[in-house]
């Protein structure tokens, strides 16, 4: 029933209430005022008793007569008598039924003996009827009157009163459902109605975003992938979300179900692994010990086991305070990091392993090298770094492929493991070039010892797809802290505390070993280093002095031992450095720049300059009106793998020369260290008719059978073989040798090094008819060239008259 109704109701009965009250009132007032003058009659009586008695003592006394204390009596009595009581005497002392002539009366009756009379008064109470009815009337029509004007001041209520209430009280009603999306009327009054209406809209906007921010926070917490508990100060779990059921493998608690798999009430710690929970219980005890309000806390790498599977994970741990009415708690959310620390490990192995051999690489190594350098600060204890590299590592990935490479250096790192101690420490700090790292040493010799078991272990072959091949290693070992490493160990600062210096130490005695043949191993000494920075500054000046041309070629004749006639050139370096101010420039020999340009590879680009030059020069002699004569050019093993036969061929077209002009010398090991790519680029020059000769022939290992291959058109025969002859029975015989065998391969030959004429006879003794030598001419620039070849066309015109 609605509050209008109920007020409706309320009025109507309370009217009626009303009616019904006041009809008994009505009867009992009037049944009172009866009462009321029944008295007053009696008491009219009892003081007409008193009258009289007093009367017949005055009569008694003689004060008056008889009769007349009986007149004044009757005179009194009739005194008395007023409308509505009346008073009689009879003095028969009866009184006559039916008196008082009144329809409706009270009465009372009293006797005076003395004298014999009746006494009686009535009292009219037909005027209480009347004023009684009349009062009923009067009432009923004002309750009458009540209950017509009760509709419209219902109306009236209604509409202004309880309309407005009605109103409010339905909108309090949906809005304790839950529903927010009504509107609340009378915000626009100005009366209470209006306070109580806005205060509503207050409230329903509060409503309305407590419900939106605890929906967003709910659907946070429901799909965000973290787990997240709300936690007591005692480390309880009292919220969590779905996240974090499926993080620790319990399903959430069901009311109607088993109440054990709930997380509400079980102890934060008691869902990490055993190893874990005093780390957790000590964090939020100390967290809730704090007397201000703690910092957010994170733990990292927290072992989960999941209930049912045992699945161990790793977690993530970040515990944040909440004081929710002065309660603390925690803010607890986790994160399966197993995926991100098993990447974490394997980007870290990635970083600091090699991933062919597994070993530690460059940036491990330096790394360990700090720990290892304090460690022997500490100790006083000496360590050793070795460092090694392989031997024609890239002729074994260009010839056989990637695959073969890998698979040697596969073998390397494990033989060279195989051959130290287990306590030592194997890297691989390059394409080809390891590290070890000796720490427990008690001096250096240990350390050449060891050095000597790793050269040893590469007595045997490594056996690669197709073929064996012969590892030589070198090794260069640099001592802590007994030798000085680094740019400042020339000028005597020590340096060797960084691991970079101490690599760069046993690499500069790696260097050192190679370049004294390989397969052994080198102790750093400081003079190395300064070795390698003049090298390092050598390269630098290398490349300025080819953009600042203080390169040139000289010229040495090749002579025939017939008739010592100029048979061609073979074209050398030569660098002339000029000098600082007015000091005199210098030239710089062959042996000391040629080696530091093979070895950075800047023998390419120079060598593509020697024959470009050698063409040009080639070029103006002809274009002077020289007859030609054939000009060699060297060019080195890395030039060779460098370059194909359409690029040499490329800078003799640039000149215009015919191809056979030109005679490009390589050696042995030129062929032998990329024979495939060799033997390819040599037919196909030979093709182009470009002339091809294998210098310093017999100084290197190439077989028989490889040299019956090879496409070429003379063999230079090396300059230390000529130098035996004709007194060395050795030399004699490997000269003449080489000799038969070139002539029987229709191959011409040429003679290096002729410097004495006993030389010359035995060669021309023994067939071969072309040498070069200071015995026939040095090297010369080419102005001095120019001139021979002037001399050489000269006679040709002399003989020929």
């Amino acid at each position: 029933m609605t509050l209008r109704r109920k007020i409706r109701w309320l009025t109507w009965i309370g009217l009626i209430g009303c009616l019904m009250a006041a009809i008994p009132a009505l009867y009992l007032l009037r049944q009172g005022m009866i009462a009321e003058r029944g008295q007053v009659a009696a008491a009219l009586v009892d003081s007409a008793g008193v009258l009289l008695r007093d009367l017949e003592r005055s009569a008694s006394s003689g004060a008056i007569s008889g009769d007349e204390a009986r007149d004044r009596a009757r005179t009194a009595l009739q005194a008395l008598s007023a409308k509505p009581f009346h008073v009689r005497i009879f003095t028969d002392g009866i009184v006559p039924p039916g008196w008082p002539a009144i329809d409706r009366a009270v009465t009372a009756q009293g006797r005076f003996e003395p004298w014999g009379w009746a006494i009686a008064t009535a009292g009219d109470i037909g005027d209480l009827d009347r004023d009684f009815l009349i009062e009923a009337s009067g009432f009923l029509l004002f309750l009458a009157a009540l209950l017509v004007l009760s509709w419209p001041g219902s109306r009236f209520l209604s509409q202004h009163v309880v309309g407005p209430l009605e109103a409010l009280s339905d909108r309090m009603r949906l809005l304790t459902e839950g529903r927010t999306d009504i509107d609340i009327p009378g915000c626009d009054r100005r009366d209470e109605f209006g306070a109580m209406a806005r205060a509503m809209e207050f409230f329903r906007r509060a409503a309305i975003a407590l419900i939106e921010r605890d929906e967003r926070l709910a659907g946070i917490m429901n799909n965000v992938g973290e787990a997240i508990l709300l936690v007591d100060a005692r480390g309880r779990i009292e919220e969590y979300n779905p996240a974090a059921v499926a993080l620790f493998g319990v399903p959430a608690g069901d009311p109607a179900g088993d109440p054990a798999g709930d997380l509400r009430g079980r102890p934060l710690s008691a869902l990490f692994a055993a190893a874990d929970r005093a780390r957790i219980d000590a964090l939020l005890a100390g967290m809730a010990a704090e007397a201000d309000v703690p910092e957010p806390v994170r733990e990292e790498a927290l072992g989960i086991e999941r209930a049912g599977s045992g699945e161990r994970i790793d977690a993530s741990l970040s515990v944040s305070p909440l004081v929710v009415q002065g309660r603390r708690g925690f803010v607890c959310a986790l994160a399966d990091v197993t995926e991100r620390l098993r990447h974490e490990r394997e980007l870290m192995r990635l970083a600091t392993r090699d991933r062919l051999t597994g070993l530690p690489n460059r940036a491990m190594i330096e790394s360990l090298l700090e720990a290892a350098v304090e460690r022997s600060r500490r100790y006083r204890r000496p360590f050793a770094v070795l460092c090694l590299d392989l031997s024609r590592f890239k002729l074994i990935t260009d010839t056989l492929g990637h695959q073969a490479g890998d698979a040697l250096l596969q073998e390397v790192a494990r033989r060279i493991v195989a051959s130290v101690r287990a306590a030592d420490l194997v890297g691989r700090i390059g394409t080809d070039d390891f590290a070890v790292v000796l720490e427990e040493i008690r001096d250096a010799d240990e350390a050449a010892a060891i050095a000597g078991r790793i050269l040893e272990a590469f007595d045997a072959p490594v056996t690669l797809p197709g073929c064996e091949h012969y590892v030589r290693p070198a090794v260069g070992i640099a001592v802590y802290p007994t030798d000085l490493a680094g740019e400042g160990a020339a000028e005597g600062r020590w340096d060797g505390d960084d691991p970079q210096a101490l690599l760069r130490s046993a690499e500069t005695a790696l260097y050192a070993a190679k370049r004294m043949g390989g397969r052994r191993h080198a102790f750093f000494r400081p003079e190395l280093a300064e070795q390698a920075r003049r090298q390092l500054a050598l390269d630098g000046d290398l490349r300025a002095a080819l953009a600042l041309k203080q390169f040139r070629l000289h010229y040495q004749p090749k002579v025939s031992l017939i008739d010592y006639s100029l048979e061609g050139f073979e074209a050398l370096l030569r660098w002339e450095k000029p000098g600082n101010g007015t000091e005199r420039g210098i030239m710089i020999p062959p042996g000391e720049f040629i080696p530091v340009a093979e070895e950075t590879g800047f023998i390419v680009p120079l060598g593509d300059w020697v024959l470009d030059e050698a063409c040009r020069q080639m070029r103006e002699w002809l274009d002077a009106g020289m007859e030609p004569v054939p000009v060699a050019v060297n060019i080195s093993p890395k030039h060779l793998r460098n370059r194909s036969a359409e690029d040499f061929q490329r800078i003799i077209d640039r000149h215009g020369l015919p191809p056979g002009l030109i005679e490009l010398e390589i050696t042995e090991g030129a062929v032998m260290q990329d024979i495939d790519h060799a033997l390819a680029v040599l037919a196909a020059l030979k093709a182009m008719g470009i002339r091809v000769a294998v210098d310093d022939f017999g100084t290197g290992h190439s077989s028989l059978s490889y040299l019956k291959r090879l496409p070429i058109t003379t063999l230079k025969i090396d300059r230390s073989f000529i130098n035996g002859v004709p007194n060395e029975r050795e030399d004699a015989g490997i000269v003449s040798t080489i000799i038969a065998m070139a002539d029987m391969l229709g191959l011409h030959v040429v003679a290096e090094g002729v410097e004495k004429t006993e030389q010359a006879n035995f060669l021309r003794h023994h067939n071969c008819t072309q040498v070069q030598g200071w015995l026939t001419g040095r090297p010369v620039p080419a102005e001095a060239a120019c001139r021979l070849l002037m001399e050489r066309l000269r006679q040709a015109a002399l003989g020929a008259a």
